[in-house]
């Protein structure tokens, strides 16, 4: 039998803190990606554009790491979903 993990006292205030850093670090690179854009470019929609992407592939990060930090549990899944079992399938010749 499997035990749980131990969690401490902070435990949730590290969850909190990676989060955060998560989405800041990547509105920060897709930000300054785009401030250098647009000085090459000699424009100013790569800005704006590099920041919602920023906050756009933060957000799947963090939801992809509270996808997988919890390993023992699984997703409910539809039993209907995909084709039936072979012993379930008519047999015709």
């Amino acid at each position: 039998m499997r035990r749980p993990p131990v969690m401490h006292g902070h435990a949730g205030t590290d969850q909190g803190w990676a989060v955060i850093s998560s989405m800041l670090a990547a509105l920060a690179l897709w930000g300054v990606i785009g401030w250098l854009l647009d000085q090459w470019w000699g424009t100013k929609f790569a800005l704006p554009v590099g920041v919602i992407i920023g906050m756009a592939l933060g957000i799947y990060a963090v939801v992809a790491r509270v996808d997988h930090s919890q390993p023992g549990q699984t997703r409910p899944t539809d039993p209907d979903t995909g084709p039936p079992p072979a012993r379930s399938r008519r047999e015709t010749e």
